[in-house]
């Protein structure tokens, strides 16, 4: 029978709907409900005769499709909200030098955690990740950033301090002679009191749902990252001062790696908190360490550590506001860079080199020992002796920006790769900082922090609250130059500026070292100019020093990890 036949739907008293329908209810000309009674009772019965008489059968039957139609609809978006790609704006986002450590600040995010919550989180998690960059013995500067409100919150220094008994000398010889032992290189590490400090103050979630992901990780393991494994061939596996880092971590990219010792210090830190550290007995096994490698670092020392709440500083760059912390970290040496590329006319890569190096050699030669730490400026009139001869700096950085447009920028390191190379029965490196020490302002001297070449850096649209805003760091004020450059003198992306070749500058040698494979394409004019303006060219191998960036316009949020650190950020 052909059920939209003019015939027999005359026959039923049922008016004539042209199209391919089967029943008129199905049409806003007949409520539904009608279908229930009366005339439209047969068509029912010819489509389901297995339907009983009952006119409430048919209606349990309609019920229940539209309960199990309902219930696959259901299931469905759950498995895609879950497994699938977000399909809206993400509501935040952390990059760091470690998939492991960007998901568990975007988890953290996930769990109610703000971006403080986050960024703390991903610090602690990089200390397992990349031991031979940061971790419990590191020091470091963290700044947050409240963008609805336009205001710099905190700026925390963390930097390592010097001990109360530091031998130090005025005299060049003999203060290079008292850095001949690893353990004189040492600090009093920032990074647990520091971190503790910004989550006290900002962040949502207990202290110890942000210190347990990264316990977990060091006790079941991780792949060791190519990074380590660069820095591990760097040294001699004769060598019997590094034989300790040989035994305890693989360099074999990609093995697995447990750090059970270093799970339950983080543990003990987690569920005790973090004086344990500085006071427990965490610190009594530290003080055994220190001892034997001949560090003057007591007890006392330990205990006394304090991070300093400082101001940040801003400068106009580009029709950008650019916000960093102050001395002792690379801040101002930042600010005093980018203010003598104000007039200057780059336009491409190339230019970037050309003319930033003769930038940074006149900025450190005019600010030649005018920075230390602000606490203890000895208002030096005449320096002597050589300035900004540090070892090439290192360290990780943690960018995080959650839902609410607050934003943390966080650097930490060992000051060098691997440190002063002296390792903790709990598996964590100490730092060398005290190898920063030089002259002027920045002398060496007892209870002092030496200066770091790093920063944290917050960049937003002058005048546009929904303009472009940016979170990044780095370890030297070069890299951290030659990024905004190309940020915001190029208008790169993130990723695009984040992954351009870079070279690296050393002042007290005039010497400007290129990245092997991605080394930035001179000409041969801009060579012969620079080495006219008595510069020196050398190639540099991996591992290489790596930023991150979490990048934000209007509603639209982005981010990137660089490549030569080996991460990937998380966005959710």
């Amino acid at each position: 029978m052909n059920m939209n036949s003019a015939e027999d739907n005359s026959d039923a008293g049922i008016p004539n709907i042209p199209g391919p329908y089967i029943s008129p209810e199905q049409t806003e000309s007949f409520p539904l409900k009608q279908a229930l009674y009366g005339g439209n009772r047969r068509v029912s019965k010819e489509c389901c005769p297995c339907m009983d008489r009952d006119e409430s059968s048919g209606l349990r039957v309609i019920v229940t499709c539209f309960f199990v139609l309902s219930l696959i609809i259901t299931v469905a978006l759950a498995a895609q909200i879950y497994f699938g790609d977000y399909q809206l704006v993400p509501h935040g986002s952390v990059a760091t030098d470690s998939h492991y450590c960007s998901v568990i600040g975007t988890d953290i995010l996930k769990k109610g955690g703000n971006s403080v919550d986050a960024a703390v989180a991903s610090t602690f998690c990089m200390g397992v990740l990349q031991p031979h960059v940061t971790g419990l013995g590191a020091g470091g500067f963290l700044l947050v950033y409240d963008h609805r409100k336009r205001l710099v919150l905190d700026v925390i220094d963390f930097r390592e301090i010097a001990p109360l008994n530091y031998m130090h000398s005025p005299n060049e010889s003999a203060f290079q002679d008292i850095n001949a032992l690893k353990g004189q290189d040492i600090g009093v590490p920032g990074l647990v009191r520091g971190l503790a400090l910004a989550h006290s103050l900002y962040g949502k979630l207990m202290w110890k749902d942000v210190v347990m992901p990264s316990v977990l990780l060091a006790r079941k393991g991780f792949q060791v990252p190519h990074s380590l494994a660069q820095a591990l061939r760097r040294f001699s596996a004769n060598s019997t001062d590094n034989l300790k880092l040989q035994e305890t971590f693989s360099s074999q990219p990609g093995a697995n790696q447990t750090l059970p010792h270093l799970a339950e210090a983080l543990e003990k830190i987690a569920i005790l908190g973090p004086d344990v550290f500085y006071n427990g007995s965490l610190a009594a096994s530290t003080l055994q360490t220190l001892s034997q490698a001949g560090s003057n670092i007591t007890k006392q020392d330990l205990s006394d550590y304090t991070p300093k709440r400082r101001k940040a500083l801003q400068a106009k760059f580009s029709n950008f506001e650019v916000f960093v912390p102050g001395a002792p970290s690379g801040g101002p040496l930042l600010l005093a860079t980018l203010n003598l590329l104000k007039n200057t006319n780059i336009t491409d890569e190339e230019e970037i080199v050309s003319v930033l190096s003769g930038k940074l050699n006149d900025m450190y030669e005019n600010f030649k020992g005018d920075w230390g730490d602000p606490d203890q400026n000895q208002n030096v009139t005449e320096v002597t002796g050589i300035a900004w001869n540090f070892p090439e700096a290192v360290t990780s950085h943690v960018a995080a920006v959650d839902l609410n447009d607050l934003y943390v920028s966080v650097v930490s390191g060992l000051n060098t790769w691997f440190g002063s190379q002296v390792m903790t029965d709990n598996e964590f490196i100490l730092n060398n900082a005290l190898k920063n020490f030089d002259v002027g302002n920045n002398v060496a001297s007892p209870k002092k922090r030496p200066l770091s070449l790093a920063a944290p850096i917050i960049v937003t649209e002058s005048g546009q609250v929904c303009g472009r805003r940016l979170v990044l760091g780095a370890a030297d004020t070069t890299i951290a130059a030659q990024l905004l450059a190309e940020l915001l003198l190029l208008h790169q992306n993130g990723t695009a500026s984040i992954e351009a070749p870079r070279f690296h500058f050393k002042p007290a040698e005039k010497l400007i070292e290129l990245e092997g494979f991605r080394a930035p394409i001179l000409s041969n004019a801009t060579v012969i100019l620079l080495q006219q303006m008595g510069f020196k060219f050398q190639k540099i191998q991996g591992p290489l020093q790596s930023c991150n960036v979490v990048e934000k316009i209007g509603d639209t949020l982005t981010s990137h990890s660089d490549s030569r650190g080996g991460g990937v950020s998380s966005r959710y």
